[in-house]
């Protein structure tokens, strides 16, 4: 009898690769395109909420260049998932890269608490305006401390919880050479495998499946938790503001309602996925790889969902388009083709003519 052919894996740690580098551009490009029209190009105050329309966007290019160093890459087999990279950037030693990859998780972690911490603003905002003041000053470190808390309990419990260890390798190294052509010996990451060879839960590794649940279901509750109170009780609220901050705020509410969905689609779902797989302990073998191309590409949607929506934002690409337009025009136009003086000249500068608007 004819021995079943295996499949080979390798390609989609090529797609993978590929999509790093797409989400690497695209997040940098739309990310510094954010804040630097938060900072300079955006007329309207937003006040302390420009530090996290800046802060998210910075940490969501730390995010994706951490990916396109390490290419990191995820594999489920039954009771399994390895979660590992065979890259040697730098020439750092495999133990470095094993911390690299928890410092890579615990960022995913703090991407998605200032996604909360997002709402929970735009929920005072509009409900309990005085509690603003927890933004203001040095107290907005308080949140930059909740999100680097929250990372730093990801990455670390991933790191001590998920250690290979010779149960996990006799586990998975035959299928990771089989499907991915790598020496089991050779990568550096955190595995885990939920049950032993009798059947019995390895707890030492299903705690990183707790640690991790904590985290990102108390984050997903304070979204949900904000999203919900603001979408049934926000309008009669905003009948009290003006006109101007009526409109401000759906637009803000337009884009937490897209921010929710998006990272529903690309981080809350694939995590859940992966983390729970194992739990089944079903005869599977999965590139889940692939579901990180989600964590790499959200920072750029969400730049772009944020300059789409809120209208400042159109009005401010708008007018910075109007001046690189003039300042293109007045680099290439030889210097005497103007005369100042001359009152029948019809040229005019670019920053003057009409821009269809965005």
């Amino acid at each position: 009898m004819t021995p079943a052919k295996t499949i080979s894996y390798k390609h989609w740690v090529e797609y993978a690769r590929t999509m790093a580098q797409v989400g690497f551009v695209s997040s940098s490009f739309f990310g510094f395109i954010l804040i630097y029209l938060t900072m300079f190009g955006v007329s309207r105050n937003f006040g302390s909420y420009k530090y996290l329309l800046t802060l998210f966007p910075a940490v969501g290019i730390f995010f994706a260049t951490i990916e396109v160093i390490l290419y990191p890459n995820m594999y489920s087999h039954n009771s399994a998932y390895i979660f590992y990279s065979t890259d040697r950037p730098f020439g750092l030693q495999k133990e470095t890269i094993t911390k690299l990859l928890a410092l890579y998780a615990g960022v995913y972690a703090s991407t998605i608490s200032i996604l909360a911490v997002q709402f929970i603003y735009r929920y005072w905002a509009i409900f309990h305006t005085t509690k603003l003041i927890y933004f203001k000053g040095f107290k907005f470190f308080i949140w930059v401390f909740y999100a680097v808390y929250f990372g730093i309990q990801y990455g670390f419990g991933l790191y001590y919880f998920e250690r290979i260890d010779a149960y996990t390798r006799r586990y998975l190294e035959e299928d990771m050479m089989n499907k991915y052509g790598v020496d089991f010996f050779e990568i550096a990451g955190q595995a885990q495998v939920a049950y032993d060879e009798n059947g019995s839960p390895r707890w030492w590794n299903i705690y990183c499946t707790i640690n991790v649940s904590v985290i990102v279901f108390f984050q997903y509750s304070v979204i949900t938790y904000c999203t919900a109170r603001m979408y049934i009780e926000m309008e009669s609220k905003l009948q009290l503001l003006s006109e101007s901050l009526r409109t401000l705020h759906r637009q803000f509410f337009k884009t937490l309602v897209l921010q929710i969905a998006t990272p529903t689609i690309t981080l809350f779902i694939p995590i859940s996925l992966i983390i729970y797989l194992p739990l089944f302990d079903m005869e599977i073998d999965l590139p889940t790889g692939i579901l990180l191309c989600g964590f790499t590409v959200y920072p750029a949607m969400d730049a772009i969902i944020v300059m789409y929506i809120v209208k400042d934002y159109r009005i401010a690409i708008q007018n910075s388009f109007r001046k690189w337009l003039d300042k293109i025009y007045q680099l290439l136009r030889p210097a005497d083709s103007f005369n100042a003086a001359d009152p029948t000249t019809t040229e005019q500068p670019l920053s003057v003519l009409r821009v269809p608007n965005l």
